[in-house]
């Protein structure tokens, strides 16, 4: 894809995998590649996957509860054993986003992150309970705080091993009886 040559988010990292990489995952059908444009300039990009989430026990208690999540599912009573009987869960991952540094700290991420779930809860092609992301989490750049504000939460603990957090946000808030 030609015309990410010369997109710069800013981030090292990100901008040279951008440039040589993003391409050749999508040609692989790892992920697809989505562009934002103003005007006939890229602002932004991201790109997309199915994901899926697995929680064990305290996880979904801690859900419920609201105890590790910025936005805590509310299940409606019919589904709430379903819920609490799986382990893992169907997701869309945010696999790469990028604001152009031009554009950065404009609110064009958290647009593309509310485009992205509410695409998520409307699509039709596979089912969706949570979007997900592996946030970059370094000494020189970390985009938790970010994914944070967009109602993220982390499902894991930092590993010092890793650049990311795992990183997890729910769809479809319905409502549910927490008194039982």
């Amino acid at each position: 894809m030609q015309c990410l040559k010369g997109f710069r988010c800013g981030f090292h990292e990100m901008d040279a995998f951008i440039q040589e990489g993003l391409y050749v995952s999508a040609q692989h059908h790892y992920c697809q590649i989505y562009t934002v444009r103003l005007a006939d300039e890229i602002i932004a990009l991201f790109a997309l996957n199915f994901d899926s989430l697995n929680l064990d026990l305290a996880d979904k208690d801690d859900m419920m509860q609201g105890f590790s999540i910025a936005n805590p599912p509310r299940l409606v009573d019919d589904y709430k054993d379903i819920f609490f009987h799986k382990s893992h869960y169907p997701a869309i991952e945010i696999t790469y986003l990028a604001v152009h540094e031009k554009y950065s700290n404009q609110g064009w991420g958290s647009l593309i992150v509310e485009a992205i779930a509410e695409k998520a809860e409307t699509q039709s092609l596979a089912g969706c309970q949570f979007l997900t992301v592996e946030a970059w989490s370094t000494k020189k750049y970390s985009a938790v705080g970010f994914y944070e504000k967009c109602g993220f939460s982390a499902c894991a603990y930092p590993n010092p091993n890793k650049d990311t957090l795992r990183m997890f946000r729910t769809l479809y808030p319905m409502k549910v009886n927490l008194d039982e």
